[in-house]
């Protein structure tokens, strides 16, 4: 072999390696990020659990009485809550706190369509957070988990639609930080309820 065509070869072989060498680098990003992904939606729906189907259960920081959820009512007139409040910031906190709730939800839903190649998936994703609102709100009225509110159901999907919003918009890069601020957040939030629940 010549020295041209040891040079060619050993830069064929420096080129494949480097190239294997990058593929393996990528794809072990790309299982790391798989995996924060599904384990902060799991958290975040064990959070949902929690702060829907469990409220006559648990409560946070005196946010609302779980005794209050023992039973079973139901409301479709919208933004009553507003009229006469017991404390003026509860509608307000009911409200905005409906739609937060909700609005990792349309971002993991909306991850998940687009990367199965849904055609439209930020249509899909706020009807499905529509469809799990309503789930959760026959829920509650079946097993006397307290309100069965009409707020709550267009709140939810406003916080879907949000959700899926940002995921639109984000770039790849920011899907790892977002997974994991959501589940930090939720992990927070959960520590909270049981602390409030449990702690004193």
């Amino acid at each position: 072999m010549n020295a041209q065509g040891f040079t060619l070869g050993w830069s064929l072989m420096s080129t494949t390696y480097a190239s294997s060498k990058k593929e393996t680098a990528v794809k072990k990003s790309f299982d790391a990020s798989s995996l924060l992904f599904a384990l902060s939606f799991g958290v975040y729906a064990l959070l949902l659990v929690m702060m829907t189907l469990m409220k006559n259960r648990l409560s946070l920081g005196g946010l609302w009485n779980p005794e209050a959820h023992q039973y079973r009512s139901i409301d479709l007139e919208l933004f009553n809550g507003f009229e006469n409040p017991s404390v003026w910031w509860a509608p307000w906190t009911n409200t905005f706190g409906n739609i937060g709730l909700f609005m990792p939800l349309g971002f993991f839903l909306y991850r998940m369509l687009r990367k199965m190649e849904h055609r439209f998936p930020f249509v899909e994703t706020v009807l499905f957070a529509g469809v799990i609102s309503l789930s959760i709100e026959v829920l509650q009225w079946v097993f006397a988990i307290g309100y069965s509110d009409i707020d709550d159901l267009l709140c939810n999907t406003i916080g879907g639609l949000i959700g899926a919003s940002v995921a639109a918009l984000i770039s790849p890069k920011s899907l790892k930080k977002i997974s994991g601020l959501i589940m930090a957040g939720s992990l927070a939030v959960m520590a909270m309820m049981l602390y409030s629940s449990f702690g004193g």
